[in-house]
């Protein structure tokens, strides 16, 4: 009993610690706890982040916002780490990148999608997931066929030999995971899963909606920046 005495004692302690930092009549409340608690965490532990940049004089460096521009940077550069270990699970497989194997996987799930559902999914525009089905079908992967209830229209579906592909990488791809996950415990990865999917949220909205909506409307709109 002790040890959840002691969980609930080290809780209202930091949220003493909360209240304090946040000062008198200020506006206490669960989601400012959370982020007071992960800035802690980042400021008490500080990573040693990899610097590319050069010497660039006084104006530039006061630019933009800083944390936006490493957020965006850092998420680019997962990308292409995972780009290079999917490619490196792939070797011997019909499939030849993160896409082709995102767009099998996304079918293995429905009856049938329509290209333009299947493309929509996987956040891709048009003329590039076209190419990226058309690839499949010519490997034997998908199939197509008319829409019954859209003539205009054409559904596709996993072959058996785009399951057998799929099952025999699955396992490759799980290490991939693994991998990408890096070092991070399960509440790093909890915290990391639920600021993700906000973005995602945030960016497939803008993807369905508005993605010729200037970027300075964006950030005005939806942002407030």
């Amino acid at each position: 009993m002790s040890g959840r005495y002691d969980i609930i004692k080290d809780f209202l302690d930091a949220l003493s610690v909360y209240e304090d930092t946040a000062g008198p009549g200020a506006d206490i409340n669960y989601r400012g706890f959370i982020d007071h608690e992960l800035e802690k965490r980042s400021t008490e532990s500080p990573l040693e982040r990899r610097n590319v940049a050069g010497q660039v004089d006084k104006e530039k460096l006061g630019r933009g916002n800083k944390k936006d521009e490493s957020i965006a940077i850092l998420v680019a550069y997962l990308y292409r780490y995972a780009k290079l270990y999917v490619k490196q699970a792939l070797e011997g497989s019909p499939l030849q990148t993160i896409d082709d194997f995102s767009y099998l996987i996304v079918l293995l799930t429905h009856d049938s999608l329509s290209k333009t559902e299947l493309i929509n999914k996987n956040a891709h525009e048009k003329t590039t997931g076209m190419e990226i089905i058309k690839r499949q079908i010519r490997l034997g992967l998908m199939e197509q066929r008319d829409d019954e209830h859209d003539k205009r229209s054409q559904r596709v579906m996993i072959t058996p030999a785009g399951r057998g592909v799929i099952f025999a990488v699955l396992d490759k791809m799980a290490q991939v995971s693994a991998v990408m996950a890096g070092p991070l415990n399960n509440d790093e990865k909890n915290i990391l899963l639920h600021l993700l999917a906000k973005l995602d949220h945030f960016h497939f909205d803008l993807f369905s909606n508005e993605r010729h909506t200037p970027l300075e409307q964006i950030i005005s709109e939806k942002i407030g920046g």
